[in-house]
């Protein structure tokens, strides 16, 4: 990975670039922004740079040297990942017999401690030894406080990198002690040209680009998924009672995957609005039954609809529990479909 291979967040880019060409390498930088901009690409690349084997500077990361191909491996003595053990079991990092119990969703106080036994060691290999916590709202309040720690009195040529979809839910104190970067939106322009050097054909690539809500991991999902995924919505929405949206909602009921049915919704209810408009929905496959819905449904309620979506995804990313948004997302949007 190289640093010209993250597209759309030049400013993150700079900043981070010359922080490690210019020798100011901050100890802790907290990466924010949306889900799916590349904020631990980010991350990884920054770790790549640090410990690169390039003789010139301006060269790191090569993507090429036995440290960059390490840290990309994820093998790297000196950089390490601080995830929820969901998340490992997610990554095939760990297997389920490996865990004792329920895998936890949260970053644990004994995660973040064994992390500091690690960093307390001399580095192995590296320049400076990485600590990425991916994602820092994952950690409860006690695993905070006890980073704080860590974070206050930092071993020596240590820098962690904590990423972020939600700033908010971090203690300001953590926040204090970062160095924020700040990521947006990606471009839809970068997002397609992303998508045709996958083999996308430009007109999909373009289609996915424009409802992907400035987000890599959207614009790669598969477009039939969300069709699929609208299609149930929908279906729940215009049956005779509640149990589909409720059925809906709890197959959909942990947090990343309610997020993901929220904003999916939230794109096709601007579909919706496009369509009562006589303008073209970004789901192409679907331009009949957005044409059927929007010439039923009143362009106010529709509204109330979008308001609703946006409700639920702040929740969300508030900590809010997947399956209750998602059903007060499905729920509320029935009653104003009804009335």
């Amino acid at each position: 990975m190289r640093w010209e291979d993250i597209s759309g967040q030049e400013r993150a880019v700079r900043l981070l670039r010359g922080a490690l060409e210019g020798g100011r390498v901050h100890h802790a930088y907290l990466l924010a922004g949306p889900e799916g901009v590349g904020k631990e690409l980010l991350a990884r690349t920054f770790a790549q740079a640090a410990n690169c084997e390039a003789d010139d500077p301006r060269a790191r990361p090569c993507g090429s040297c036995p440290s960059c191909r390490g840290i990309e491996r994820g093998n790297f003595p000196d950089v390490s990942f601080l995830m929820p053990q969901t998340e490992l079991l997610a990554r095939g990092l760990v297997s389920r017999a490996d865990l004792e119990g329920v895998p936890s969703k949260e970053i644990r106080v004994d995660d973040v401690r064994a992390l500091a036994r690690r960093l307390s060691f001399a580095a192995l290999r590296a320049r400076r030894k990485i600590a990425i916590v991916t994602p820092a709202d994952a950690m409860n309040e006690r695993a905070q406080n006890t980073l704080l720690k860590t974070l206050e009195e930092p071993p020596a040529g240590t820098t962690f990198l904590l990423v972020s979809t939600n700033p908010d839910a971090l203690l300001p104190t953590i926040r204090s002690r970062c160095a924020r970067v700040q990521l947006g939106p990606v471009p839809e322009d970068a997002l397609a040209a992303r998508l045709l050097r996958e083999g996308v054909a430009e007109g999909e690539a373009r289609e996915r680009a424009g409802r992907a809500q400035g987000s890599f991991s959207r614009a790669l999902a598969a477009q039939g998924e969300w069709r699929e995924l609208l299609e149930q919505v929908e279906d729940a929405l215009e049956a005779a009672d509640e149990r589909e949206a409720l059925d809906l909602a709890e197959t959909h009921g942990d947090r990343d995957a309610a997020l993901e049915v929220a904003e999916a919704v939230q794109g096709w209810t601007r579909d919706l609005l496009v369509s009562r408009s006589g303008g073209s929905p970004q789901v192409r496959e679907l331009a009949a039954r957005a044409r059927e819905i929007a010439e039923r449904v009143p362009p106010h309620r529709l509204l109330g609809q979008a308001a609703l979506c946006a409700e639920v995804i702040e929740a969300l990313h508030q900590n809010g529990n997947g399956r209750l948004q998602l059903e007060r997302l499905l729920l509320g949007t029935r009653e104003l479909r009804h009335v």
